[in-house]
């Protein structure tokens, strides 16, 4: 009886001291650690009905992609909240995950260690995401976090990631962590070794990130590439040097990194935006994202290559009484899914009003930008006979506006530019461009480029910019030049000038395509407006083309009808090695 008196009387003195469990409230967090695991509740974040309203809409997809994404950066800011929707369904689409790693910034600093997570649940409109409290409690035994459920409420870079997953993983559990402004490369270090001997397989590590913070869009691309450049070469020690005008989180960057690393996988960029451009308010100080996914190395790369690109004259025009998405609705169909397109870009990008004294001028709006980019080219070649057409300053504007945009501009303005390495699984393309044009081509050094460029990775791309307009068949000039080339390291040599496709030929282990003609262009004519996409699979023991050809209506290339196919790919093999005919008439090539 007296025990019983006791016990009654200790609860008594607990729930007295403990109000919070005698009156729950759906406004804040409930913590009620004696009973429960905590509550989060999400109402108080800012703007998160935009975030509701975008999942509301969400659809979970009734099919399961063959690919497999195991790591991600989404950012958390409620503005595009319909954006990060898009993500988050992407990957819903793959195998669905066994454990869901939520790594994001303590955003008011907040808690005790530099790296905190917690147990607990939190409800939403539609269902509630709640932690996988075993894993949860051995993470906190190892030492690599501090739970610590209090810095949780109404933390947003978590709290913003939850609606989503309720709608599109409604049985996954997560794992919460988030990390004080101090956290740096050592303590992710850390934790990426314990989330490697803790996790089980196909866990999902998503870091929750917003970029550049309160500038303007300009500002925001000279940071962002200052950030990409770390990346690209895990500069750990300076990315922890970053403040909050480059991103809110070097701890969650150098996770995802890290984890990225520790499965022997790759991380892709698949978006990169600035709010003010969205919100088209460019001068207005926002936010960047920089949206990235990691998955499993590839066996085979997959290069595709585009003719001319021009998007000024009357194809500015024409794209003013479109939108981008109709104009090439057909084309990017095809050229979706690669893992490279590359293309010859005729064009400046730039608002200089300086003249050089030529003949045929091409400059285009920056903003045209957004054609590159809707079509998912990540390679121009900049070195042509339009590079000084408004003077190096404007040629050195537009490849600013390309490098913002996630394109690699290629070449040099005195055929001086510097080769651009990119990795793709297993693969490192190398790409250079040149001209025969505007300056005078040096055999000696391109042939020492091409050698430096080899020893640098296991394929090499070279672009020129060479032979006589409207001619279908390579001259002689373009025909040693190419096996130099070859001879000197190149793999592939990729023309442009002619505005018309020309031949195909084989050369020892490389490839010569002479022409590809124009892609996006406003000349008029049958040869003219005839092209090929070019598709090469490319890997240790792969090396294939296909053609893909293609009509230019009204400077915008469509798909070609079947007589028109085969009636390009039988003038094709005419202009091309014998030996190479009769598999250009199938549009496909192994060498």
């Amino acid at each position: 009886m007296h025990k019983m008196v006791f016990i009654l009387f200790a609860v008594g003195l607990v729930l007295l001291l403990h109000p919070k469990i005698n009156t729950p409230s759906i406004s804040s967090t409930q913590i009620t650690p004696l009973f429960s695991k905590p509550v989060f509740t999400l109402e108080n974040i800012d703007g998160i009905e935009q975030v509701f309203q975008a999942v509301s809409v969400l659809k979970i997809s009734e099919t399961e992609d063959s690919g497999s994404i195991h790591g991600a950066i989404i950012p958390h800011h409620t503005l595009i909240g319909q954006e990060i929707g898009s993500f988050w369904e992407i990957l819903a689409s793959q195998e669905e995950p066994s454990v869901i790693v939520l790594v994001g910034p303590a955003h008011q600093n907040q808690g005790r260690a530099l790296v905190q997570t917690t147990k607990g649940s939190w409800p939403s409109p539609f269902g509630t995401v709640t932690t996988q409290d075993l894993l949860v409690e051995k993470l906190i035994q190892s030492g690599v976090a501090s739970e610590e459920p209090n810095s949780f409420e109404n933390e947003h870079s978590i709290g913003v990631q939850i609606p989503y997953i309720a709608k599109l993983f409604p049985e996954t559990k997560i794992i919460p962590i988030i990390a004080q402004s101090p956290a740096s490369h050592a303590e992710a270090e850390k934790l990426v070794e314990t989330l490697t001997s803790l996790l089980p397989e196909k866990a999902l590590l998503v870091s929750s990130i917003d970029f550049s913070h309160d500038l303007t869009l300009s500002e925001s691309q000279e940071k962002d590439q200052q950030t990409l450049s770390l990346i690209k070469t895990r500069s750990y020690e300076k990315m922890n040097a970053l403040d909050s005008r480059f991103l809110d989180s070097p701890f969650a960057l150098s996770t995802f990194l890290l984890w990225t690393d520790q499965q022997q996988e790759m991380e892709t960029l698949i978006w990169h935006e600035h709010s003010g451009s969205l919100e088209k308010q460019p001068s207005l100080p926002g936010t960047s994202y920089l949206v990235f996914f990691s998955s499993p190395k590839k066996e085979f790369v997959t290069l595709t290559a585009v003719g001319d690109i021009m998007l000024s004259r009357t194809v500015a025009t024409w794209l003013s009484q479109t939108t981008v998405e109709q104009a090439f609705s057909q084309t990017r169909e095809i050229l979706g899914k690669n893992d490279i397109v590359f293309g010859n870009l005729e064009s400046v990008l730039s608002t200089s009003l300086v003249e050089i004294e030529k003949l045929i001028r091409f400059k285009a709006d920056p903003k045209r930008v957004d054609v590159l980019h809707t079509l998912g080219i990540t390679h121009v070649s900049v070195s042509n006979n339009h590079v000084n057409d408004y003077g190096e300053a404007a040629w050195n504007e537009s490849n600013n506006h390309l490098i913002a945009a996630g394109i690699e501009p290629i070449g040099g303005y005195r055929n001086d530019g510097q080769p651009v390495i990119t990795q793709v699984g297993k693969e490192t393309i190398v790409f250079l461009a040149f001209e025969t044009w505007n300056h005078s081509l040096d055999s000696s050094q391109v042939i020492k480029q091409i050698k430096d460029a080899a020893s640098q990775g296991t394929f090499v791309v070279v672009s020129f910019h060479w032979g006589i307009e409207y001619d279908h068949i390579q001259n002689a000039s373009q025909i040693i030049l190419a096996h130099d080339a070859i001879d000197a390291g190149a793999d592939l040599i990729l023309g442009h000038h002619p505005h018309v496709l020309q031949g195909i030929e084989t050369y020892k282990e490389g490839l010569i395509l002479y022409s590809l003609g124009n892609f996006i262009f406003d000349q008029f004519g049958e040869d003219e407006n005839e092209t090929v996409v070019a598709r090469f699979s490319i890997g240790k023991n792969t090396r294939s083309l296909e053609l893909i050809p293609m009509r230019i209506e009204k400077g915008f290339p469509r798909t070609a009808t079947e007589k028109e196919t085969q009636t390009t790919l039988q003038r094709m093999a005419s202009w091309s090695s014998l030996e190479l005919s009769d598999n250009l008439l199938d549009g496909l090539i192994t060498w």
